[in-house]
């Protein structure tokens, strides 16, 4: 499925599950989220990180309501509670994969989106510097003790030196475009042309219509 239209359905029922206050909902958005886990053989990290990342803010929310809410508390600090998981689990659908398909995704943000292609070019240089940024920062951390300086992950001196590598990258990036014909403004063509095949707004279409009515009950 185009990854464009698998971000829209999550961004749909993310958007409704805000205005739902339904612990059963979000119980099902998270059996859904899981069974389809199943099928993108995730690796146990992935499902380490599933079960750990939400716990901090959902039952913080949790905490928060049921000793310190008003009126209808307890019923709230569950809805937060499994919103929480509902959110992140419902999202990872979308970005867990998205390293393999960010290519096609951003493509499809400029041709069918009608994205800037500006923006998306310099979203996929910024993308493609993360490991040289990341590699930058060791080597800044290894020059220092060189020196008899150990920089932690804290020091905002780290980051200030890496932040100077990276302007000096962005504008090598921006003469290197311009010298390939980049033109921002300008009409392009495209050596791969993106389609978005009928199944996938048929998926898109039937997806949000079940939901619907799975909220059916909770409009009243």
């Amino acid at each position: 499925m185009n990854p464009l239209m698998k971000f829209a359905i999550v961004m749909v029922i993310a958007l409704e599950l805000t205005f739902i206050k339904s612990v059963t909902i979000n119980l099902i958005i998270i059996g859904v989220s899981a069974f389809l886990y199943l099928f993108l053989k995730l690796s146990w990290k992935q499902w380490l990180w599933l079960f750990i990342l939400p716990l901090l803010p959902g039952f913080g929310s949790w905490f928060s309501l049921m000793y310190f809410g008003t009126g209808d508390h307890v019923h709230m600090a569950w809805v937060m509670l499994t919103r929480v998981f509902a959110y992140l689990w419902l999202g990872g659908l979308f970005t867990l994969k998205l390293t393999e398909e960010r290519d096609v995704f951003l493509a499809t943000l400029e041709q069918k989106a009608k994205l800037s292609a500006t923006f998306v070019y310099a979203l996929v240089g910024v993308l493609n510097f993360m490991p040289a940024v990341n590699q930058q920062i060791k080597t800044i951390r290894v020059a220092s003790q060189m020196r008899g300086q150990t920089l932690h992950i804290w020091q905002a001196q780290l980051y200030f030196k890496a932040i100077l590598s990276a302007i000096r990258w962005s504008q090598n990036l921006a003469e290197g475009m311009v010298s390939h014909g980049f033109t921002e403004g300008a009409p392009r063509t495209h050596l791969q042309v993106v389609s978005i095949a009928k199944r996938d707004w048929l998926i898109l279409i039937i997806i949000l219509i079940a939901f619907q009515l799975l909220l059916i009950p909770n409009w009243y």
